[in-house]
C-alpha cells in the first residue's frame, strides 16, 4: 500500500506543477519524503521477512533477492534524498525523483512479468527492463533538448552500477554471511 501511494504521488506531483499549484506540490512533497522514509523501513523489513520465512520468489536465488532488495532500497533512498536536496532546482529534482522511482520497479515488475518463465535468467531480465526504463529519460532529453541533463548521468549511473554489483556482492563471503545471519536469526 505504501509503495502504491508513492506511485500515485509520483503521478500527481507533476500534475500539480503543470496546473501551477507549486505551493500544493511543495506541501505534498514533504508527505512524499515521509512516505519514502517509510518505504525504506518497510522495504528492508519485507525483504528480511521473506528471507527469514522462506517466501522468496522461486525465480530468484536467495542471495540475489536479499542483495538486490537491500541495494535497491538504498539506491531509492539516496536518489530521493538527492531529489529533496535539489528541490529548488526543478530540472535536477524531477529527474532524480524519476530515477528514484525507476530504481524500485523490481517488485512491481516481478508481479507483472512472467518471471518464472525466464528461469535462471529472471534477474537479468528484470535488470534489463529496469535499465531500459532508466535509459528512457536520457533518450527523451536527447530528443527534446538535444543533450542529456547531468541529473540523469548521476541517477542512471547509480541505477546501472547498483545492478552490476548485486551479483558479486550477493555471492561474496560477506553477502553469503549476511544471508545466513538473516536466515538463522530467530524472530523476536
Amino acid at each position: 500500500m505504501v509503495f502504491t501511494l508513492w506511485v500515485l504521488l509520483f503521478v500527481a506531483q507533476p500534475t500539480f506543477v503543470a496546473r501551477g499549484s507549486i505551493t500544493l506540490h511543495r506541501r505534498i512533497g514533504w508527505i512524499g519524503a515521509i512516505l519514502a522514509a517509510a518505504m525504506l523501513v518497510m522495504g528492508v523489513a519485507a525483504t528480511l521477512y521473506a528471507i527469514r520465512y522462506d517466501i522468496v520468489p522461486s525465480f530468484f536465488p536467495r542471495p540475489i533477492f536479499l542483495t538486490m532488495n537491500l541495494i535497491g532500497i538504498a539506491v531509492f533512498a539516496g536518489l530521493v534524498g538527492a531529489g529533496v536536496a535539489f528541490r529548488h532546482r526543478a530540472e535536477w529534482h524531477k529527474r532524480l525523483m524519476l530515477c528514484a522511482t525507476i530504481s524500485i520497479l523490481g517488485p512491481g515488475l516481478g508481479r507483472l512479468l512472467p518471471m518464472g518463465s525466464f528461469g535462471s535468467a529472471a534477474p537479468l531480465v528484470m535488470f534489463g527492463v529496469i535499465g531500459a526504463f532508466a535509459c528512457a529519460g536520457p533518450a527523451m532529453d536527447l530528443i527534446t533538448r538535444r543533450r542529456v541533463h547531468n541529473a540523469y548521468y548521476w541517477g542512471v549511473a547509480t541505477i546501472l552500477l547498483s545492478m552490476v554489483v548485486i551479483g558479486p556482492i550477493a555471492f561474496s563471503p560477506p553477502g553469503l554471511a549476511l544471508l545466513k545471519a538473516v536466515e538463522t536469526t530467530p524472530p523476536r
